[in-house]
This record gives C-alpha cells, structure tokens and sequence, in this order.
C-alpha cells in the first residue's frame, strides 16, 4: 500500500471513529485536540487503528504523535509485508 493509499485509509478510519466531525475537513494536518480527542480517545484510537491496519504502535513512539499524520507516517514505515502489495 502506498502512502497515499494509507492517508487516505487513515482519514477514513479516523472519520468513522470521530462522528461528531465532518469528515471531510478530516486531513491528514488535522491534530487530534481539534478533533476533540482526549487522551483515552487517543488510546481507543490506536488500539483500533492496530487491529485495522496490522501494525503494533510502540508506546515510546505514540507520544509523540500530535496529528493524523503521525499515524500515516508510522503506519506508512511499518506496515506489515503482506500489506505491501496492495
């Protein structure tokens, strides 16, 4: 999968997780705290972000993560390898 391909996956996954936006003005710039997701939000968010798409998010790394980007990127870095054909 390339990244577009996972922004865009990643965008619509995070809009099915987060109704009370308007998905499309979900980008990948969008910081969570605008998306009104607090902390436990934010964990519920990975933990079915990890199920969805393969990856295991390293807590050390996670803390940095601001904005739907941080996400794309890491799952764009550590996807799994059966994934990659798609």
């Amino acid at each position: 999968m390339n990244t577009e391909n996972i922004e865009a996956k990643v965008i619509e996954f995070i809009a099915s997780k987060v109704e009370e936006v308007d998905a499309s003005t979900i980008t990948a710039e969008s910081e969570f705290e605008a998306l009104g997701l607090d902390s436990m939000d934010r964990v519920q968010l990975l933990f079915d972000a990890e199920e969805t798409f393969g990856v295991t998010f390293k807590d050390d790394e996670v803390k940095s993560f601001h904005c739907v980007k941080d996400i794309i990127d890491y799952i764009s870095n550590h996807q799994p390898v059966s994934s990659a054909k798609n």
